[in-house]
């Protein structure tokens, strides 16, 4: 068992850690970034054309770039390792992986929201490969073509109406009825933008390429979906929104965690 002491521990190695480690890098502080197994959603990402700097780059190289600056500072350094024990707000903080046990005087929080459990068959096969997590961050790659979201929120409404702000022709599909969204909804209808309610998707199927083709989706209805065969649409992105929970390691730890499954700071970010 490798034992470990420093002054800033970062939990996670996806931009938001990467970027704290530099700066404590430029502080000249002793940090560790411990990266876990599950990859950073920008390794997941096939290409991205808004990084000022990079007319077109990949997330799996734009994030070896973030790493080889990171660890240009002397004193950061990564480890590899999950986190499977946490004690903080102890004096020292203390973190342990299946092979190393890591004091620190500071912890950072940069796990992301965690790996995100599969609500749709093939979902995970086709991340960055036509579903996306980011309408804003993907929906000028769609221009004039057909995209769908999948959601129940508010914020659906949102994404939707800037995805036709963009020049997309969208679809929204919602795995409940119209009329628990908010007004705003009338807005997608006011831009004639399709809405299917009381439906949810239950697959969704590449091209032989790879490519997302098309979503199979089945009426939330029990007695119709059982009588009815899904329905097919094509689509050339499926934008899926959900809420995705934190790793529960840190509720076990005693951290307080939203309605959304975040973990919860106070003002001084505590």
């Amino acid at each position: 068992m490798e034992e470990y002491k420093c002054e800033v521990l970062i939990i996670g190695s996806g931009p938001a850690g990467l970027s704290a480690a530099v700066y404590c890098g430029r502080a000249n502080r002793n940090t560790i970034i411990l990266s876990g197994k599950e990859p950073s959603a920008l390794a997941k990402t096939k290409e991205i054309t808004n990084w000022l700097g990079e007319s077109k780059i990949s997330g799996q190289e734009l994030l070896q770039k973030f790493t080889t600056h990171t660890i240009s500072h002397e004193t950061v350094r990564i480890i590899e390792g999950d986190v499977i024990s946490l004690m903080i707000g102890m004096g020292m903080n203390m973190v342990s992986t299946r092979t190393a046990n890591i004091a620190s005087d500071v912890i950072i929080i940069a796990t992301g929201t965690g790996k995100r459990k599969e609500i749709i068959k093939n979902e995970s096969n086709l991340i960055g490969y036509g579903i996306s997590y980011c309408a804003l961050c993907d929906g000028p790659l769609y221009r004039e073509r057909n995209v769908y979201l999948y959601g129940n929120d508010e914020e659906l409404i949102e994404d939707a109406l800037a995805l036709h702000q963009m020049g997309c022709l969208v679809h929204v599909i919602i795995p409940e009825s119209g009329e628990n969204l908010p007004e705003k909804v009338n807005e997608l209808i006011e831009k004639n933008i399709d809405v299917i309610d009381n439906m949810e998707i239950i697959e969704a199927v590449s091209n032989s390429d790879g490519i997302i083709q098309k979503i199979k989706c089945k009426s939330v209805d029990k007695e119709l979906s059982e009588e009815e065969p899904p329905l097919e649409f094509d689509l050339d992105c499926l934008f899926i929104l959900s809420h995705v929970p934190s790793n529960s390691i840190f509720k076990k730890a005693g951290r307080e965690l939203d309605e959304y499954g975040n973990v919860k700071f106070d003002e001084g970010q505590t």
